[in-house]
């Protein structure tokens, strides 16, 4: 038998041993879940809760059922405004705000189930106890009564996903001092500029922009980690800087990782890699997530289209985001959704075809239209094409920094 027949091989050897051994396991498994649901009834109903509407979202969610709109974004601003409209009609109202999009680090179902920058090869030679592996996290959460805590459902960051996040935050920390960002300054090109908004430096006291995430773990903690030095200088000096949930941020996706295990309006839990972020006190974490507009998961009849145009409203909505510049930290369809429907059509750019890299970071220019139609005041969005900044990472193998 060749080398590369031993190779193929050993994936169906493994898996025979993973079905023999929890073959041979069932009984105490079953009889340790019996006694977790006895002891801890409350956790392990949770847990089976979670299981349940995994399944209900494999099966029902229409999340991915939409396509892209043929009407060009453009149609709806003039041209001093990067639209193709031939005036600016005095029934119109246009507003912008500067949008910095971070894509979260690698989570553990991507870990599982992605091959990432592995060999096609070495994934699939290492799936089955990868996934063995997982699924006794899973268990050991059940057992253990960790209700808040799941390697599939919500997935958090992953040791490489932590590893991205500081990526990020060492690029920042890098830039700072090339920069010499220590007090409020002038930009003189779009990274600097972005580079100055993302830390806050010097305007700690009153930052001009606003961190967002949306609701699921592994954006929540890439954000605290790439972020980290912003929020342990604004700590000091402010009591308004902080991460707000925005749900219309939520993956677009049926899986069980695109799923929200807060509950709605809840307090945020630490996952295994927040309580260490270096810099920020112990218990920092929890302090920093404002869920006051999380309203739970996205429901089965919604789709991508719906949270991309929510998501653009809520940038735009006071009552939720007030300033003039936001900072997303988001996931990888949701953004390249955004490229796809709010770039005029005509523009081609890699962001439309390509993901946008675990923890690359990117700056654009949104725009609102607020149309008079003779019915009332419709909105319409779209990100000036020529205002996108590649800050950090990039898209598919096209990075900086």
């Amino acid at each position: 038998m060749s080398f590369f027949s031993n190779i193929l091989s050993y994936p169906a050897f493994i898996f025979f041993q993973i079905t023999w051994l929890i073959h041979s396991l069932r009984r105490p498994l079953l009889l340790v879940s019996a006694l977790c649901i006895l002891t801890n009834p409350h956790a392990a109903i949770r847990k089976l809760k979670l299981f349940q509407v995994s399944f209900l979202y494999l099966a029902l969610c229409k999340d991915k059922k939409w396509k892209v709109p043929s009407t060009d974004p453009a149609s709806f601003f003039p041209k001093e405004l990067g639209g193709t409209a031939p005036s600016n009609s005095s029934s119109h109202e246009y507003r912008e705000k500067t949008l910095i999009l971070i894509r979260h680090g690698e989570s553990t179902w991507n870990d599982t189930f992605n091959a990432g920058d592995r060999s096609k090869l070495l994934f699939v030679a290492f799936f089955v106890p990868n996934l063995l592996y997982a699924i006794l996290m899973e268990v050991y959460y059940f057992v253990s009564g960790k209700d808040s805590d799941s390697w599939f459902f919500d997935s958090p960051l992953s040791a490489k996903g932590v590893g991205q996040g500081e990526g990020l935050r060492r690029f920042l920390k890098k830039e700072r001092m090339r920069l010499g960002v220590g007090t409020r300054s002038n930009a003189t090109t779009g990274e600097e500029k972005a580079v100055r908004l993302l830390l806050a430096a010097g305007e700690e006291s009153n930052p001009t922009s606003q961190v967002v995430s949306s609701n699921l773990r592994r954006a929540i903690s890439t954000a605290a980690i790439g972020l980290a030095d912003r929020f342990a200088a604004t700590s000091a000096k402010s009591d308004d800087d902080g991460i707000l949930l925005i749900p219309s941020l939520q993956e677009i996706s049926r899986n069980p990782d695109a799923l929200t295990i807060l509950p709605p309006e809840g307090k945020s839990r630490p996952t295994w890699c927040d309580d260490d972020i270096d810099g920020l006190s112990p218990g920092a974490f929890a302090e920093l997530i404002d869920s006051r507009h999380h309203d739970g998961n996205k429901s089965l009849d919604s789709n991508g289209l719906v949270r991309l145009r929510q998501f653009c409203a809520d940038v735009f909505d006071p009552s939720k985001i007030r300033k003039d510049v936001v900072i997303a930290a988001g996931h990888s369809l949701f953004y390249r959704s955004v490229f796809q429907v709010y770039l005029p059509r005509g523009t081609e750019h890699i962001s439309k075809k390509k993901k946008l890299v675990n923890g690359g970071t990117v700056m654009v220019t949104l725009r609102e239209a607020s149309i008079d139609d003779g019915s009332g005041r419709r909105k319409e969005y779209m990100i000036d094409p020529n205002s996108l900044v590649v800050v950090y990472g990039g898209f598919g193998k096209h990075t900086k920094g």
